[in-house]
């Protein structure tokens, strides 16, 4: 059987990647910029990290793939931070649109996104409003969630996400 291709954006150390590893894709690029969040990725994945700025990196210098994994940065919209969302001087409340520029070319048959659960509500909604037109009009299908980490497993904290999925195909 083969396993379906995993591409990795804002990969960090890999841990969604982890979860989809165990459960039989194959993760076979990773792009992230921090080096040592690469360090400690390239120790558990036998995938070279391309750490360059996304902003940099061309669709089709990516090889093909069928699912695309995303935790792009949360910084813009968190209760933690300034919450300037795409108006963030340091350019990460814009870093989904190059997301975009890289579905749109290369047309995964699904996306998965996470970010902080108030990126939902930011800016009265718009910023979500957004990022799910933008899914909608390159032809996906859309489904999303707030989960909380403490009701899944074993695990001592709150941490409250979105997790966004993107479908080419309903039926799937």
């Amino acid at each position: 059987m083969n396993k379906l291709k995993v591409a990795s954006f804002f990969a960090g150390v890999g841990g969604i990647e982890l979860g989809f590893e165990k459960a039989g894709f194959k993760t076979i690029y990773a792009n992230e910029i921090d080096k040592y969040a690469i360090r400690t990725y390239q120790e558990n994945f036998n995938v070279f990290v391309d750490s360059r700025d996304i902003n940099d990196v061309k669709a089709n210098e990516i090889p093909d793939f069928e699912i695309m994994l995303a935790g792009f940065p949360c910084q813009a919209f968190s209760l933690a931070g300034y919450r300037k969302g795409f108006e963030d001087e340091k350019g990460r409340g814009t870093l989904f649109f190059e997301l975009e520029r890289i579905f749109k070319t290369k047309k995964p048959k699904i996306i998965f996104l996470e970010n902080v659960r108030n990126l939902v509500g930011h800016d009265n909604g718009n910023t979500f409003r957004v990022i799910l037109e933008k899914l909608e009009n390159a032809g996906y299908y859309v489904k999303y969630k707030i989960l909380n980490s403490s009701d899944f497993g074993n695990i001592p904290q709150n941490r409250e996400r979105i997790y966004i999925l993107a479908f080419l195909d309903k039926e799937i």
